[in-house]
């Protein structure tokens, strides 16, 4: 129970770093397929270790893991948005 602190900052780091991508993908509206997978290997991982919290009724992991997973997820469904809002745009610019 002591070591809970650790979990509490490592939680609040990680919530952290999300603050700048959610707003980049806001500000920016745009997104590539290309960094697709990536967010989807860290939705499914994400879930992994909520699920793994979740069947060991660790409320430390629960609290990190939970946050993380919620955003993870919006991280995903705004790139995935922005993919195909975007999807009639060129990738780079015709030249002629």
């Amino acid at each position: 129970m002591g070591y809970d602190v650790l979990m509490n900052t490592a939680s609040a780091l990680f919530f952290i770093c999300y603050v700048p991508e959610l707003y980049a993908n806001y500000k920016n509206k745009n997104a590539n397929f290309y960094n697709m997978p990536e967010k989807f290997v860290l939705v499914i991982a994400c879930g992994f270790a909520f699920a793994y919290a979740l069947v060991n009724n660790d409320e430390a992991l629960l609290a990190n893991y939970g946050p993380i997973l919620g955003l993870d997820i919006i991280a995903f469904l705004m790139r995935l948005y922005y993919v195909y809002k975007n999807k009639n745009e060129p990738i780079l610019p015709i030249t002629n």
